[in-house]
């Protein structure tokens, strides 16, 4: 089955075997069958074992925390997968996995799967990146289980179209992370990224194409990402990354290392045409211990509309942060040796 050019395409972008070579692909996924699925119908159900990883060939798949009448706490489209979790022990499913469309899928059986993953650094590395960010959210599914079936009503704190935390999760998040900041001292940073163009993209190839751009570039984004890293749908165009214990220099060199995975990254819409290469503005802040997450952005947002408007495709931060990390350093050293400038650390990029 993995010999078909369709099914063989879809495996090489789909985050779980990306860098994997197509011979070992097709030497041990070889036995995977096509399973495919009519919208509305329901693929997992919370509590069931499960021993069979999914890969969305095409269409999109919605998790939910009951069957019917409630929205998705998240929406997986072409090149994701499902039933991940239960590869690493007796882990049952946490949550429905229903057909938002019609849909294709490639199941593997964990037996196969372990194959590939003992035989390839590469595959063993991108089920943990999967894994890692699998685990915050199938907590709020548990959470969110937990307060139905006492009788709460719990916000979303997940956006269906990128699978991301939502807005109102990411302020949340840092606000405690700001209070956290006071106690243990330690730098923290936020990271706002746009997509450049994206207007054009809307206007060139419809809803479709423009949401297609958002669910890649938030995948992207989460393979970049350190486990400890929250990222988030910030709105519109624009995401939201905070990232604990970083300083200024290392949050800039995660920016640069996002903004060159995107650079990099390739856009295919269900039709199988590729779109034009996308490209991301960045933007980085230094947290304050007197911060509140409205100045935080304030400066992050600042950082972003500067590298915005140098034409996109570049690495900014909020230049009085520099001068006040560049004095702490100073404070806390015994030497008036200068800091060495990071941004020569990326010659097409940051400036």
């Amino acid at each position: 089955m993995i010999r078909s050019p369709e099914v063989f395409k879809a495996l090489q972008t789909a985050p779980l075997f990306q860098g994997v070579s197509g011979k070992l692909l097709a030497g041990k996924l070889n036995e995977s069958r096509l399973r495919t699925l009519n919208s509305g119908e329901t693929l997992l159900v919370p509590g069931q074992a499960n021993n069979v990883v999914y890969v969305i060939l095409s269409g999109r798949l919605s998790i939910q925390t009951k069957d019917s009448g409630v929205e998705p706490i998240a929406m997986l489209g072409e090149g994701e997968c499902v039933g991940e979790t239960s590869i690493i022990g007796d882990v049952h499913i946490p949550a429905y996995v229903i057909a938002a469309t019609d849909c294709k899928l490639l199941a593997i059986g964990h037996a196969a799967l372990w194959e590939l993953i003992d035989s390839s650094h590469q595959a063993a590395h991108n089920m943990l990146s999967v894994l890692s960010m699998r685990i915050r959210p199938d907590s709020s599914i548990m959470s969110e289980n937990h307060e139905f079936h006492h009788g709460f009503s719990g916000t979303s704190i997940i956006d269906e179209m990128t699978g991301l935390h939502n807005r109102q999760w990411i302020e949340e998040k840092i606000s405690r992370y700001l209070r956290r900041n006071v106690f243990d001292k330690q730098p923290s940073c936020l990271m706002m990224a746009k997509i450049d163009q994206f207007k054009e993209l809307d206007d060139k190839y419809g809803q479709l194409g423009s949401e297609q751009v958002l669910r890649d570039t938030a995948r992207t984004m989460l393979s970049c990402l350190r486990p400890d890293d929250q990222a988030g749908h910030f709105i519109g165009e624009q995401f939201a990354v905070f990232m604990p214990h970083t300083t200024l220099a290392d949050g800039c060199i995660a920016a640069e290392r996002l903004r060159t995975a995107i650079s990099g990254s390739v856009v295919v819409l269900p039709s199988g045409d590729a779109l034009p290469p996308i490209s991301v503005s960045l933007g980085v802040s230094l947290a304050n211990l007197d911060d509140t997450p409205v100045s935080l952005f304030a400066r992050a947002h600042e950082a972003l509309q500067q590298a915005a408007e140098s034409g996109g495709n570049c690495v900014k931060w909020w230049d009085k942060d520099l001068e006040r990390e560049t004095a702490q350093l100073s404070a806390e050293v015994d030497t008036a040796l200068p800091v060495k400038p990071f941004m020569s650390l990326w010659p097409g990029g940051a400036t």
